[in-house]
């Protein structure tokens, strides 16, 4: 049996096409939420550090955000588990800076860096405490480090939970109805080769963060998430239309208000608990 490492490397070594026609292609959910959480990473970082400035980018697949944070004259390695990934992030980007790693076992030295990117790494591990610690180890006394995680209360995805469950029960039913009192071959049902992700409640996440030495700063929600059910559809048709909305606010108003209150949106706890995604901003405390 393989290991959650295992898993985790063969599954994103398998989707290296498409994770990376994910961030020139923007019209499903997976692109949009990757692009809004670059985005968002993006403005956390360069609200935190000033240049010249060294940065790790912790699970860095194809790329795209260590090449984002290069072309804005930041000093940056990347860093991911899979050989794939990192194949192609050195031929797209003409870079020495990718080199496969553990994100348990960095292969870098103590108070090396100003700052260290992790966006969607975390949860794909067996526990947390190892990796942070690591990324503690790596950043200077008063570092920064930006993280995402899947949030645990987004209403979207316990509704999706629901209706994948209500769809395993009916689906013999269907298919017994479909092909065999026809007498059609049934198509086999292939069981998922997704990996197991983790969410996380605000309140513990922060606790534990706290207890390696990483100080929260500032916290973000954002995203539609990853679907497995027919509700991906509802949140794509939402997300399209709220995007049409956004351009005819912007024409009508300016992007400039929109914007802002787009980044009030996500950084209101009243609201922005509806999200998928979280992303925290921490300085480590040394």
């Amino acid at each position: 049996m393989k290991s959650s490492k295992e898993r985790v490397k063969s599954h994103f070594s398998g989707r290296v096409t498409e994770w990376a026609g994910w961030y020139i292609e923007s019209r499903t959910l997976e692109a949009q939420n990757l692009l809004s959480r670059q985005r968002l990473a993006l403005e956390m970082v360069e609200a935190a550090g000033r240049l010249p400035s060294k940065i790790l980018d912790v699970g860095c697949g194809t790329g795209e955000m260590t090449a984002k944070l290069m072309g804005r004259g930041y000093t940056v390695w990347g860093l991911d588990i899979s050989e794939a990934m990192i194949s192609h992030a050195r031929d797209r980007w003409g870079s020495d800076r990718f080199q496969v790693g553990d994100t348990e076992h960095i292969p870098f030295g103590n108070n090396m860096f100003d700052a260290v990117v992790c966006l969607g790494v975390i949860e794909y591990q067996d526990t947390d405490e190892q990796t942070l610690r690591e990324i503690w180890r790596v950043l200077k006394p008063g570092g920064r480090a930006v993280i995402s995680t899947p949030s645990a209360v987004c209403p979207l995805y316990h509704m999706d939970r629901a209706v994948v469950s209500l769809e395993a029960v009916v689906r013999p039913l269907h298919y017994l109805v479909k092909y065999r009192l026809r007498g059609r071959r049934a198509h086999l049902h292939q069981a998922s080769s997704e990996v197991v992700t983790r969410r996380y409640y605000r309140r513990t996440w922060l606790r534990q963060l706290r207890s390696v030495g990483l100080e929260p700063e500032e916290w973000i929600c954002h995203g539609w998430g990853w679907y497995r059910s027919r509700l991906g559809d509802l949140a794509l048709f939402l997300s399209r239309k709220g995007e049409i909305s956004r351009r005819g606010l912007e024409r009508f108003f300016g992007r400039a208000p929109v914007c802002r209150a787009s980044d009030r949106f996500v950084r209101n706890r009243a609201l922005n608990w509806l999200a998928s995604e979280q992303l925290v901003r921490l300085r480590a405390v040394k």
